[in-house]
């Protein structure tokens, strides 16, 4: 016997489907996408996300019961070798660029099943990382651009944050500690500095390398050591630090000041073409 569920989006629009007790609840999202034109992540009137080959019996759904479609506006993301990848609505990934070009982000099929309740996604030049609703990490692209994070999956859990230089990524979790991948020249591996990497609040890149705002205010930088991966020399005057970034003809420009002075430092990252 057939029960009735209405799927209401928050704009009040909504839809009454009739649905047979063993049909899957995705098959009840995809019915509910279809009738009110929009992708979206199906949530019980609890605040209960709903999703999977579970049937409508096994979740315990009522008649007349009143579930939401919770949407999201599409954020798109682009490597600038040539690929984009999208996040949809019910938090699904879409990638798309250069035909042949699935080593620079463009195919993302190797890892699709995993691309689901999708909050984020960086891209380097020729790869991207999606964080995931739970904080886990994906990563797909060239390997040596940072499509492969394979080595440090262990470590990537509960991740906030990622930033992105040219071929290289860096994660801040939760607990304030950092996790880079890609190319280990340019930002990749942090090895050196990763003693001092803690309690770390934000993350900036230039090209190909990433400098790290500490709970104290101090800095610390890695990667190629021409293009800011080595603060040394202004090591005394990186305290109490805060930080603006301006993007402008090819170039990365930071502001890094100590208030409430005038700039200490301008730092300013040419990117090559």
């Amino acid at each position: 016997m057939s029960i009735r569920v209405e799927v209401a989006l928050l704009s009040g629009r909504s839809a009454t489907l009739e649905v047979e007790p063993d049909s899957s609840i995705d098959s009840l999202k995809k019915r509910a996408e279809r009738e009110l034109g929009v992708a979206g992540k199906l949530v019980t009137s609890a605040g209960v996300g709903l999703k999977g080959e579970a049937s409508i019996a096994e979740v315990g759904l009522q008649n007349e019961e009143v579930l939401s479609l919770h949407c999201r506006p599409v954020e798109v993301a682009s490597a600038r070798l040539g690929a984009f990848a999208a996040i949809l609505g019910d938090g699904s990934v879409v990638a798309w660029g250069i035909p042949g070009s699935e080593h620079f982000g463009a195919d993302s099929s190797c890892v699709q099943e995993q691309l689901q309740d999708v909050q984020h996604i960086q891209a380097s030049d020729c790869a991207f990382a999606a964080i995931r609703s739970d904080g886990r990490v994906v990563s797909w692209g060239h390997p040596k651009g940072g499509g492969d994070s394979s080595a440090v999956t262990d470590q990537l859990r509960k991740v906030q944050a990622i930033q992105a230089a040219e071929r290289a990524f860096a994660a801040i979790c939760r607990d304030g500690r950092v996790v880079t991948w890609g190319h280990p020249q340019r930002g990749g591996d942090s090895s050196a500095v990763q003693e001092q990497l803690q309690d770390v609040k934000c993350i900036q890149a230039s090209m190909s390398a990433f400098a790290a705002i500490l709970g104290d205010g101090s800095v610390v930088t890695w990667g190629d050591p021409i293009r800011g991966g080595d603060s040394r020399a202004v090591r005394e005057q990186l305290a109490d630090i805060q930080e603006t970034v301006a993007e402008f003809l090819g170039c990365r420009t930071w502001f890094i000041s100590k208030p409430p002075r005038l700039p200490l430092l301008l730092f300013v990252a040419m990117a090559l073409w």
